[in-house]
């Protein structure tokens, strides 16, 4: 089996990248082989979302463990490091810990692919979700916060059992290939994670079309339904949209354990920090993972409310995300210098060419690559680097290195 860290991640890399849809029969199968890891862990927060999923799952984990809780966190995709996918306490998992894990649910994929004459193969985002559990269900939590992958319904993380609190931060259009080509859509398959016996909090600005859905499936399965209201607590995560994201935090938060400290609340908010969500990389730089069209918008809104222009946004976004209305928007603002970039796309993915783009050519300037974008950045120019999140993790590599 894996002796190292390398291996290991190899391993989880190799798995298959898709099954087939809307089954969770892979996964049961693997989960049965763990001896059912999902029903071991605690208390669980489960959070959906087009867009704010990662900042919720952050803001609720630094309160709970600012409150002096033992608490797991599990986020897609990661940014720095594969490892910061599995945390306890904000800090991620150890490399004997994933070493020893993915182990145990490799020996597992094998039972199942042997007994199935390799029928049932998991792919790599069902892996993953297993070690997270058979980790979780060993730690000793009081609570596990757990993002979901893509959707809700079908979303291999929709196997737990111990859910406490089911969230929707924000429902727009994306991944519609998977998830449907309409808000409601979209909201049915996020609406997937609510479930009996736990309470459901939405975010403070859902369309009104995607809260009805949602609605009519927390009254069917009898979950109480909270949405969001404004907060006087605070957020050291930067950006506009994260006065919405840290309301619905708040929300869920008290939603699950009322009787927390606001002290506390406070304090873990101050400690909240999320990789590529508006930081400020040095003075005038800031990455940005708006990796959608909604996403893009409320960049855009937060440029306008905390830079001062000319501002120069440099994009690598995913030829599947249509974006072209959005970026129209951007070239529209006098004080917006739009700029393109290519990049490589995970597992093949292309990501949006020059000739996609909508817009005439006077509107924006391409590049071939960020470096060459890079390279063309004057002395005291304020910059955005957004797109893609796969984009923004190489972008931030590469500029780390070049500070260290």
């Amino acid at each position: 089996m894996f002796s190292n860290r390398d291996e290991a991640i190899t391993y989880i890399h190799q798995r298959p990248k898709a099954g087939k849809k809307d089954s969770f029969e892979r996964m049961q199968a693997l989960l049965a082989a763990l001896g059912h890891p999902e029903n071991q862990i605690p208390d669980a927060i489960h959070i959906t979302g087009t867009n704010g999923k990662g900042s919720v799952a952050t803001m609720v984990t630094a309160m709970a463990v600012a409150s002096g809780l033992k608490v797991g966190s599990f986020t897609s995709p990661y940014m720095i490091d594969f490892a910061e996918r599995f945390k306890i306490n904000r800090q991620n998992i150890d490399d004997q810990s994933l070493i020893a894990y993915t182990n145990l649910v490799a020996t597992a994929v094998s039972e199942v692919e042997g007994q199935s004459a390799n029928q049932l193969q998991p792919t790599e985002f069902e892996v993953v979700t297993a070690i997270m559990l058979a980790f979780f269900a060993h730690a000793d939590l009081d609570l596990a916060v757990i993002e979901v992958g893509i959707g809700g319904q079908y979303d291999s993380t929709n196997v737990l059992t111990t859910t406490k609190v089911a969230v929707v931060t924000t429902v727009a259009l994306d991944h519609q290939a998977m998830l449907g080509g309409t808000i409601e859509a979209i909201a049915k398959q996020k609406a997937g994670i609510i479930k009996a016996g736990a309470v459901t909090v939405v975010g403070p600005n859902l369309p009104k079309s995607a809260f009805q859905v949602i609605q009519e499936r927390a009254q069917r399965v009898q979950s109480p339904l909270i949405i969001s209201q404004s907060t006087k607590l605070h957020s050291r995560m930067t950006g506009t949209y994260q006065v919405d994201n840290t309301a619905t935090a708040v929300s869920v938060i008290r939603a699950w354990h009322p009787d927390l400290a606001v002290e506390d609340l406070q304090k873990g908010l101050d400690q909240a920090f999320l990789p590529g969500r508006f930081e400020k990389i040095k003075p005038g730089f800031y990455l940005d993972g708006a990796h959608n069209a909604a996403g893009i918008k409320a960049l855009h809104q937060t440029i306008q409310n905390d830079l001062k222009g000319p501002v120069t946004v440099i994009i690598g976004t995913l030829a599947e995300k249509n974006v072209n209305q959005a970026l129209r928007e951007l070239a529209n603002d006098w004080q917006i210098r739009l700029v393109l970039v290519p990049f490589v796309g995970p597992n093949g993915r292309i990501s949006l060419q020059n000739d996609q783009v909508e817009l005439p050519s006077h509107e924006y300037t391409w590049f071939d690559s960020f470096d060459q974008a890079e390279s063309a950045i004057t002395e005291n120019e304020t910059v955005v680097v957004t797109g893609s999140l796969y984009f923004i993790s190489d972008v931030r590599r590469k500029l780390c290195k070049k500070k260290s």
